[in-house]
Parts: C-alpha cells; sequence; structure tokens
C-alpha cells in the first residue's frame, strides 16, 4: 500500500509540473502576442497645404532678405500605447519612375528638437506618447536659390547630399519604432526652376499597393 501511495504521489507531482509549464506558455503568450496585438501604438500620417504643416515667407534670422519656405507632415499616435524611439529616414527618391541619387537612411529632422550638436542628451530617436502628435521637417526653398533642400537631422555632413535639383520627385519614407511595425510613406514633390521660395508642391501620396491585389472575377 506504502508503494502505490508513494506512486500516486509520484503522478501527482508529475501533473502538477504539467501544470505549471502550461500556466507559464499561457502567461508567456499572453504577455508576448496577445496583449501587444491589441495594446499597441497606431500611427497617422497628415499632411495639408496649410499652417502649421505648410509656411511661407519665413523671414531667416541674421540673414536679410532671404525668406524661406517649411514643408512638414504630422506624426500622430492614436493607439492606446506610446510609440518607443521613433525615427524616420529616406528610403528613396524617385525622378519619372527612376531612382535618383543614393539618400538611403537619410534621418529627417524632428520639428522644433534641439540638434544633438547643441544637446548631447537628445538623439534621431524621439518617444510619442498616448494621443501626442509630432511634426517632422521634409523640405524647405530659399529665395537665394531654385532647389530643394532636404531637411536632415544633424547639421555637420553625413556624407549623403542635402539638396535636390527643380523637378518633380517621389520620396519614399520609412518611420520606425521599438514597439510596432516600421510604416512607409510617400510623398510627391515638385519645385519649378526660379528663386521664388513659394513655388514648390507637397502632396501624401495614397498608400502602395498590395503585393497581391484582390482577383477581380471575369463576367462571362
Amino acid at each position: 500500500m506504502k508503494l502505490i501511495e508513494i506512486r500516486l504521489f509520484g503522478i501527482l507531482i508529475e501533473y502538477w509540473a504539467l501544470g505549471i509549464s502550461i500556466l507559464a506558455i499561457l502567461i508567456t503568450l499572453l504577455k508576448d502576442f496577445f496583449i501587444p496585438f491589441f495594446h499597441k501604438p497606431k500611427i497617422v500620417f497628415k499632411y495639408k497645404e496649410d499652417e502649421p504643416f505648410r509656411r511661407d515667407n519665413v523671414r531667416v534670422i541674421n540673414v536679410p532678405g532671404r525668406l524661406s519656405s517649411y514643408l512638414r507632415f504630422s506624426v500622430r499616435n492614436a493607439g492606446n500605447r506610446p510609440a518607443l524611439n521613433c525615427r524616420c529616414q529616406i528610403l528613396e527618391v524617385e525622378k519619372d519612375s527612376a531612382k535618383f541619387g543614393d539618400y538611403q537612411g537619410f534621418p529627417l529632422k524632428w520639428a522644433g528638437r534641439p540638434e544633438p550638436i547643441l544637446d548631447q542628451s537628445k538623439a534621431e530617436r524621439l518617444t510619442i506618447g498616448i494621443g501626442e502628435t509630432e511634426f517632422i521637417d521634409l523640405a524647405k526653398t530659399d529665395n537665394t536659390d531654385p532647389y530643394i533642400h532636404l531637411q536632415k537631422y544633424h547639421s555637420i555632413d553625413i556624407g549623403i547630399s542635402d539638396i535636390i535639383p527643380p523637378g518633380e520627385y517621389i520620396i519614399k519614407l520609412i518611420f520606425s519604432g521599438d514597439n510596432f511595425k516600421s510604416r512607409k510613406i510617400k510623398f510627391r514633390i515638385s519645385k519649378e526652376n526660379n528663386n521664388n521660395s513659394n513655388n514648390i508642391k507637397l502632396a501624401k501620396e495614397k498608400r502602395w499597393p498590395k503585393l497581391f491585389p484582390r482577383m477581380r472575377k471575369i463576367k462571362k
């Protein structure tokens, strides 16, 4: 009888171990998959041909006679969790449906944020709280030249040109962070070959087409 009790007690211990293992797996799934799936940031991009997205005839301090136009877009976190360590970079620039130059990795500037050369505690990445909106500077023009000036994060040379000749381009961007899937966005930007700083247009393009679009049924 004593042997039977020891055997039964051993089986009971094994069942407890199995139950604890299953519970640990469920907790891991809940913490790493289910909660992040429903409790996550939701990134929303926006641009309008109006302030504060577009600012024209801005006087440049300490440069008499220079007027500039600034173009920026907003990034809003409409989710229920902070978007951690966000950053926006250029993926590619296109002109006439062909790649123009090599701008991959070009870091865009958070509007109104101190540059790292002035404040070493700041970096390219920024956390966007729940319901908060931040702006990213994309480009500017001056009345002293006809070019499009991309707004890089660093004032120091990064080995990638920040000047684009007049014309029409598609600028593809990637927006990334620590706790959400990277988002891609593209803008169409155009500038005529003159020194009118207001003569620049920007428009947010539609979302990129899906890899496998839905097939339409052919009527017989």
